[in-house]
């Protein structure tokens, strides 16, 4: 691999980073316009379409295991958000002396 692959962002990488670019630049009352604008069902049918397109053709049609690992990634991270609040009551319960 070339050095200036490994240093590209994806599309969607960078676009996510031009829309937190985007959405730093607003006034607090200008936030709900833009969102509305952005989150449109259009618009994120077609980010979505997009995205799923170039990820089957990067790690699906490559025959990759990394969608393997994306899997892995994302249901140990849904996981660990679900479980967070017991362990952190649990967490307090204990320093408190009440568990």
């Amino acid at each position: 691999r070339d050095l200036r692959d490994l240093t590209r962002r994806s599309q969607p990488v960078e676009m996510a980073a031009q829309f937190i670019r985007q959405l730093g630049a607003l006034k607090v009352k200008e936030v709900p316009d833009f969102l509305a604008r952005k989150l449109s069902a259009e618009n994120v049918t077609r980010n979505a379409t997009t995205f799923m397109e170039e990820y089957r053709v990067r790690y699906i049609n490559t025959g990759s295991p990394a969608p393997i690992f994306h899997v892995l990634g994302g249901v140990f991270t849904m996981a660990y958000i679900t479980c967070w609040p017991a362990e952190y009551r649990h967490m307090i319960a204990a320093r408190e002396g009440k568990h």
